[in-house]
């Protein structure tokens, strides 16, 4: 793909992606021991910290969910620096309140609140920075690398998070995520700094889409949307149903389980490098590349669930663990291919103004393919190749909605080409 980018368009992104990598490096550090801090060191009983953890969840995903559209109505800019205050402050502060309900609660919802306000407007500035006009499609790359910023967080912070707890106890931990938080909040303010120097459209208040392209983007927003749900109750089963199949159908399925869960991220950030590198290497991005690497991923996804499907089979002339080890890698290779450009696709094809509402409504879409996820329990139960079986039919028909979407765009984009080669004519 051709180096579009001016050295300050580089510049905000790479501020932006390590303030994000800090954000859930101290995120996840806490996430490792919060339930244990709450229990060991409160002296809260379990079912209360339950409660509490599923208060802080709670509160994070509402948020969430209407935090992009506060960002497009008011300052983005503010909503987010106070995002990364809140947190900030409320890692340093949860560590030295008093074992009382109403404090601890509090603590953690303003925690939660500060998380919110974050993550929906963060994407929408990682794409803002790209400044793509009309048809163009060049920000993939920037939504793969932030991909890969959510993988480190997750893989290097709760190992870090165990190790202090063990060796200098549970404050450091918070510590540590306080000093993060602060590093996340003052790279976010070079970032500010240098985004306000950016000439983008998306700041433009005078800016306004072409009416075809916006209807075209409309149809592909919708669109991506739908077919999104198909794909992630599918994709999502990897922590599910094909756990089930792996300690049901293999006699250390359990621990093959426990070394899939060791190794994931490491292999997902592997996979992630390579596919930005392999993006970049592209000469022209367009539509319908975008569509076809979502094919490519849904081919492997569809290969994996047809391969546990034909376990009891494939068994007599493979091995069982390398059936399920290649299973594996090709729903890691899936979703790497997948999860960033499904993200890429609802902040390039939502309205310009309004790129943080369809953030919130993303992961609303999310959200209700994580509650289908116990259809998946119900057919295993009932029929365990079957419910694979099922789930490959599932891709097969998002596939061939994907490669429907994709000839309609390719002939709306060739039809508004025609179009504006003739107002260009008669001008």
């Amino acid at each position: 793909m051709r180096d579009t980018l001016n050295n300050e368009q580089k510049s905000s992104i790479l501020l932006l992606l390590t303030s994000k990598t800090f954000e859930r490096l101290a995120f996840y550090l806490i996430m490792a021991i919060l339930v244990q801090f709450l229990t060991d060191s409160l002296k809260i009983d379990t079912t209360k910290a339950g409660i509490y953890y599923s208060v802080f969840y709670g509160v994070i995903g509402i948020t969430t969910l209407f935090s992009g559209l506060l960002g497009d109505l008011r300052d983005r800019m503010r909503i987010v620096k106070i995002g990364f205050i809140l947190l900030t402050i409320m890692y340093l502060a949860i560590s030295f309140l008093p074992s009382i309900s109403s404090l601890i609660v509090i603590a953690l919802i303003l925690l939660g609140l500060g998380i919110g306000l974050i993550s929906p407007n963060i994407i929408v500035f990682l794409g803002n920075i790209y400044n793509e006009k009309e048809n163009e499609t060049i920000g993939l790359p920037g939504f793969i690398l932030f991909s890969i910023t959510i993988n480190i967080g997750a893989l290097i912070a709760p190992l870090f998070s165990i190790y202090l707890k063990n060796n200098l106890g549970y404050y450091s931990v918070f510590l540590f995520a306080f000093l993060f938080g602060l590093l996340s909040l003052i790279l976010f303010l070079k970032f500010k700094n240098q985004y306000n120097k950016l000439d983008l459209v998306a700041e433009r208040k005078d800016y306004f889409e072409n009416v075809d392209t916006k209807k075209l983007n409309t149809f592909i927003l919708i669109s991506i949307l739908a077919i999104g749900i198909l794909i992630r109750l599918a994709l999502h089963q990897k922590g599910l149903t094909f756990s089930f199949a792996a300690r049901d159908f293999l006699e250390n399925g359990i621990n093959l389980n426990q070394t899939f869960n060791n190794i994931e991220k490491y292999i997902s950030i592997i996979l992630l490098v390579i596919f930005v590198f392999s993006i970049t290497r592209i000469k022209r991005l367009n539509w319908g590349r975008i569509f076809n690497i979502i094919l490519v991923g849904l081919i492997f996804l569809i290969i994996a669930f047809v391969l546990i499907a034909s376990y009891s089979s494939l068994s007599q002339l493979v091995s069982g663990n390398g059936l399920f080890i290649q299973s594996y890698i090709f729903i890691l290779i899936a979703e790497t291919l997948i999860s960033p450009v499904l993200l890429y696709s609802i902040y390039r094809s939502s309205p310009v103004k309004y790129k943080g509402l369809f953030q919130g409504i993303s992961f609303i879409v999310v959200a209700i393919s994580n509650q289908l996820l116990f259809l998946g329990v119900l057919l295993y139960k009932k029929n365990a190749s079957m419910t694979f079986i099922g789930f490959a039919i599932t891709l097969l028909i998002a596939a061939i909605l994907i490669l429907t979407l994709k000839k309609n765009v390719t002939n709306k984009l060739t039809e508004i080409e025609m179009n504006n080669k003739i107002k260009a004519d008669n001008k």
